[in-house]
């Protein structure tokens, strides 16, 4: 998987919520979970969720994941 993998999983997820697919207060997968099923490295959704909340699509809780942001 490339460096820059994660810009494009983050850039899925701005699609995802600008389609509807994703509505603010959906709970995305847990990262390990996410990582595993998409079969790459958890660094890879780290970094994606993170840019995520950077581009202020996300909101995460500690102990509850991260959610779509209202």
């Amino acid at each position: 998987m490339s460096k820059f993998e994660y810009l494009k999983l983050a850039d899925t997820v701005a699609a995802e919520i600008a389609n509807g697919a994703l509505k603010p207060g959906d709970r995305l997968p847990p990262q390990r979970w996410l990582a595993d099923w998409l079969d790459v490295d958890l660094t890879t959704v780290t970094r994606a969720y993170h840019e995520a909340r950077r581009r202020n699509l996300l909101d995460a809780v500690t102990g509850r994941g991260s959610f779509v942001s209202g």
